[in-house]
Parts: C-alpha cells; sequence; structure tokens
C-alpha cells in the first residue's frame, strides 16, 4: 500500500500539469511577490547544486567508457568523419546566423539620448564605465587578445581534481577523452574491470538524477521565482530591441534543428515527446549539462538510439558544439559595434564568426557571468569596449540565459541524429528502425 502511494505522488510531480503549476507560481512570486522569494530561492538553488553534483561524473565515465570500447571494437568507425563534420557544420551555421540577425535587424542602432542615458544608468549603478558618456567617446585601442590562446588555457587541465572542483566541464571532457583513449588502448582483459566499475559509476549517478526528477518542480519553483525577480522593466525597456532579436535567433535554432529531427525520425511530435522533460529541464534549470541525463535517457530509451554511441555523442556534442552561445556572441558582439557606430567591414565579420565559435567552444560548463565574461574573446580583437557593456548582458540574462540552454540541448539532439543513422518511425510500438 505505501508503495502504490509513494508510485502515485511521484507520478503526480512528475506530471506536465504540475511541472506548469510550479512554472506559474514561480513567475508570480518572482513577479508579485518578491518578499517570498528569499523562501523559496534556496529551495531552486539547493536542487540545481545537486543536480551539477552529479553531472562530471556522468560525463566523465560516459565519455571514457563510450570512447574505450568504440576504440576496442571491431567495426568500423563510420562515425568519426561525420561527427566532425556535423560539428563544424553547426557552430558555423550558428555564428553566421547570429551574424546575419545583427546585420539585418540591427539591435544597436537608432537610440536616442533618452534610451543612451537609461543604459548609461544601468551601468553607472554597477560601477562600470559610464556608457552614455563613451558611446560618444572613440577607442582607445587596447591590445588584441589571442582567443586560441585563450581557449587553450580553458582546455588543458594542470590538475584534473581541481578542474573537478571547479566545474570546469571543458578540461575535464579532455580529461575523458585521453582517458578513455589510453583505457582503449588496453587489451580488453586488462581494460574489463575498470570500464565495468566506470559504468557502475555512471549507472548509479544516473539513478540519483532519476530520483531527483521527482523532486523537479520545486527545484523549478525556485530557480524560476529568483530569475524572474532579478529583471527589472527599465532594463527591458531599454533593451527591448536586442532581447527579442536574440530570442527570435533561438526559435530559428529551435525550428531548423526540429525539422532536422523530423526528417532522420520521421516524425515530428515523437521527438518533441521524447525531449519533453529535457525541455523542461533546460528552461528551468538554464544549466545544460544539468540536461545531460535526461537526454541521455530520451536518445536512448525513448528514440532507440545505440546506447553505447549515444552515450559517447551526446556530451560531446552539449560540450563541443555549444551552439547557443555562438549565435548569442555574434548577435552581441554586432549590437556593441553598433551601439559604439563602429564598421567592422567582411573582415570584421569574419572575426565576428569565427571568434563567437571559439568563445562559444570556451563556455562549456559555465553559465551566468562566467559565460558572458567570454564576450570578451570575441570584443577585444575588435577594440569594441567589454567592461562598458557587460553589465547589459548581465541583467538581460536571467530572460535570455535559459533559451540559450534550451538551443544548446536541442540543437544537440538534432545533431545527433544526424550522425547517427536515419530511422523510420515504429508501426505502433518498439524502438525506430535504421534505414542506413
Amino acid at each position: 500500500m505505501n508503495a502504490l502511494l509513494i508510485n502515485n505522488i511521484s507520478k503526480i510531480l512528475r506530471s506536465g500539469w504540475t511541472v506548469l503549476i510550479a512554472v506559474s507560481i514561480g513567475i508570480y512570486i518572482g513577479l508579485y511577490k518578491h518578499e517570498y522569494v528569499e523562501y523559496v530561492a534556496p529551495i531552486g538553488h539547493i536542487y540545481l547544486d545537486i543536480l551539477k553534483m552529479c553531472i562530471l561524473p556522468i560525463l566523465v565515465t560516459a565519455i571514457s567508457v563510450s570512447i574505450a570500447r568504440l576504440m576496442q571494437s571491431e567495426g568500423d568507425n563510420t562515425y568519426i568523419t561525420r561527427m566532425l563534420t556535423v560539428f563544424a557544420i553547426s557552430v558555423v551555421v550558428s555564428g553566421s546566423l547570429g551574424a546575419a540577425l545583427g546585420l539585418i535587424s540591427q539591435p544597436g542602432s537608432g537610440y536616442d539620448d533618452a534610451t543612451l542615458a537609461s543604459l548609461g544608468s544601468i551601468i553607472r549603478e554597477s560601477g562600470a564605465p559610464d556608457l552614455e558618456i563613451s558611446a560618444y567617446e572613440p577607442f582607445i585601442a587596447q591590445e588584441k587578445q589571442s582567443f586560441v590562446k585563450t581557449f587553450i588555457a580553458n582546455l588543458i587541465p594542470a590538475n584534473i581534481f581541481s578542474a573537478l572542483t571547479s566545474g570546469s566541464s571543458l578540461k575535464v571532457l579532455f580529461f575523458a577523452i585521453l582517458f578513455g583513449s589510453a583505457i582503449g588502448s588496453l587489451n580488453k582483459d586488462s581494460s574489463h574491470a575498470l570500464l565495468s566499475s566506470l559504468e557502475s559509476v555512471y549507472l548509479a549517478f544516473a539513478k540519483m538524477v532519476k530520483w531527483l526528477m521527482i523532486f523537479l518542480p520545486f527545484g523549478l519553483l525556485g530557480l524560476i521565482a529568483h530569475d524572474v525577480s532579478q529583471v527589472g522593466i527599465n532594463v527591458l525597456m531599454a533593451m527591448m530591441k536586442f532581447v527579442p532579436i536574440a530570442l527570435l535567433g533561438f526559435l530559428l535554432l529551435f525550428i531548423l534543428s526540429s525539422l532536422i529531427m523530423w526528417q532522420r525520425t520521421g516524425s515530428l511530435i515523437r521527438p518533441f515527446l521524447a525531449l519533453k522533460d529535457t525541455i523542461v529541464m533546460a528552461l528551468g534549470t538554464g544549466n545544460a549539462l544539468a540536461c545531460l541525463p535526461s537526454t541521455l535517457s530520451a536518445m536512448h530509451e525513448k528514440l532507440g538510439y545505440d546506447k553505447k554511441t549515444v552515450d559517447l555523442l551526446v556530451p560531446l556534442t552539449f560540450t563541443i558544439c555549444r551552439t547557443g552561445p555562438t549565435l548569442y556572441f555574434a548577435l552581441a558582439t554586432l549590437f556593441v559595434a553598433q551601439l559604439y557606430k563602429v564598421d567592422l567591414g567582411l573582415s570584421g565579420l569574419i572575426t565576428v564568426i569565427m571568434g563567437s565559435i571559439f568563445a562559444g567552444l570556451a563556455t562549456a560548463g559555465a553559465s551566468g557571468v562566467i559565460l558572458l565574461s567570454m564576450l570578451s574573446l570575441v570584443l577585444a580583437p575588435l577594440n569594441l569596449p567589454v567592461e562598458a557593456v557587460l553589465v547589459l548582458f548581465i541583467v538581460i540574462d536571467p530572460i535570455i540565459g535559459p533559451f540559450r540552454v534550451l538551443t544548446i540541448v536541442h540543437t544537440a539532439c538534432a545533431i545527433i541524429t544526424l550522425i547517427m543513422p536515419k530511422q523510420v518511425p515504429p508501426l505502433k510500438y518498439g524502438p525506430p528502425i535504421p534505414v542506413e
């Protein structure tokens, strides 16, 4: 009887209606009941911390085991070339789309003096340089910063335990790839016990995440109430041109990835339903790696893709194909250039796209201020100011961030369907049927 009661409560808490109610309450508290934010926000932060606690062990074990078994398999590794090609095309398309949106919509031009004064007041309150003044003054050229050097510094860990402690997922990924390759180079008898242990660790943390999903409504309520309470109406009015254009860019990538999954799976609705929990998690937590367990489950259990390949591709795609940040950095750079009336030219646009790709790649595992600070990797080589505008992007990030994460997650799933064999949907039940 107790088991039945617990099972019913679990089903209610995991219901889409329960999640919707929790999100609605969180928005209401964030907008109209600020006095309750201090009580519900810690619940959201604790939930996210526990979830993040499980992510890096899953990342290390999934990548290491998958690469080792891929190297030890006797079949051909046909996915490698296709994977690298699709990865490269996806980030180039994202950066180009962001730059194109910036050129067409001109989000940083046409501001009147009152709006510039409003933007300047936001920056003055933060202690940053005064945009109201600096927007009309010429730049003093600064020494160019190498985004390649910065990226390499963020790639190779001097101490893997320090990288695990700080949550530097790009460094952890680099270690996991090397570690998995080393295990894969051993003979199967020597590596069997280690691979079995790593897989057990992966399954244990995945089980913890599954338990945690039961309490998702409470975590979302606290996180959304906090984020909504941080966004002021004055900021939205001052950035009213940039915010909807950024959201439009994410929407275009979402639509494109939906069409890709439709073409690759033979169904438009089935991928959406399979990724329903992942989409809610992305919008609720604003953390791409927090969506890793639900995405692994959806791609294997609900869409029927091979578990070994999914365990390799999903973490790699989340970490390397940073489509959301890449688009956002390109658009944000065009916004800053237009705000300061700087003509970038063709070479400048190429620098924007390439710099956005590297900056996006350097954001793996980062969020909030740390993620936005990577914008300097694009602005600095163009001699555009960083400190004077960074705060503008920080104050609107509670709105932008969840949709940027959703773009990373959703396009990653579409990318994986491009890499994996094309499928047709089943007649009624069971996994899809490969046709390639």
